[in-house]
């Protein structure tokens, strides 16, 4: 047996087709683990090439620093399961077999654009402790959307909050179509997301945003690059793009402090 088909035996397989969420190419899918996962498929987009190879490269690093994720996993997707689901027959998107992405179905959670009026109280929210860690690390792989939508609470058994970020397609100067040359281009921040407005009044202080900082920075290279690395060969991502994307994290940690700064500055009201 082969690398490849051993690898792919390991993965997860589909059982019953749930539903599709809003947009349309997200898919709740139950699997042969016995869990729902929404799974978001390797290029159903020709304009949006690497939006499911962000979506895997922030899991994965966000996971290094214990940040609130999503729990995921690459699922594999028979042909035959898409011949045989009505839902995945279109004439807009493509949908292959293969290789892609899933994340757990949240079953009782609530986008932040439905609770932006009147957010959770900083008791309610049951890992407060990471909400400067989301900002920072944002700013570090340079997300453009972090917008209403792209926040997840679970409301949990006590009534408190659990905060998950979601949606890391827009990553990375280049976004959805990164490569060697747009990661040279100067990174434009965002810090004005409702989100980041409403978590920063939450901060006891300042300085849990500093502390990311040496998170981060103290993070060896050598976890970043067996991130990268591990993108599945079946993606085709270039060697020459990976190693500018490794090139462009090593140079944004250096980065930190001022672009910590200005989060302090925007959010403090300070000109």
């Amino acid at each position: 047996m082969t690398k490849a088909k051993d690898h792919i035996e390991q993965l997860i397989y589909p059982v019953q087709y749930i539903q599709a969420l809003i947009g349309g190419t997200a898919h709740v899918i139950l699997f042969n683990n016995g869990k729902k996962y929404v799974v978001k498929w390797y290029a159903v987009y020709k304009s949006r090439g690497k939006e499911v190879i962000n979506e895997y490269l922030i899991g994965k690093l966000a996971q290094l620093f214990t940040l609130p994720v999503v729990p995921f996993q690459l699922v594999y997707i028979p042909e035959e399961f898409i011949k045989r689901t009505p839902e995945l027959q279109s004439t807009v998107y493509k949908y292959t077999p293969g290789i892609h992405y899933g994340c757990e179905f949240i079953e009782k959670g609530i986008v932040f654009e439905n609770v932006r009026e009147t957010p959770p109280a900083k008791e309610e929210v049951k890992n407060r402790d990471m909400l400067a860690g989301i900002m920072v690390f944002d700013q570090w792989v340079n997300n453009s959307d972090r917008g209403t939508k792209n926040v997840i609470f679970e409301v949990l058994s006590d009534g408190g909050y659990y905060v998950h970020m979601i949606d890391h397609g827009r990553v990375f100067p280049g976004r959805y179509e990164w490569s060697a040359q747009t990661l040279i281009e100067k990174p434009v921040y965002n810090y004005h997301w409702p989100f980041y407005k409403w978590a920063y009044t939450l901060l006891d202080s300042p300085k849990e945003l500093t502390s990311y900082i040496k998170r981060i920075v103290d993070l060896p290279n050598e976890s970043i690059y067996e991130v990268i690395q591990s993108i599945p060969i079946e993606w085709k991502v270039r060697e020459k793009d990976k190693d500018a994307l490794y090139q462009f994290l090593l140079n944004q940690k250096k980065k930190l402090p001022e672009i910590v700064k200005n989060i302090v500055r925007y959010h403090s009201g300070v000109k």
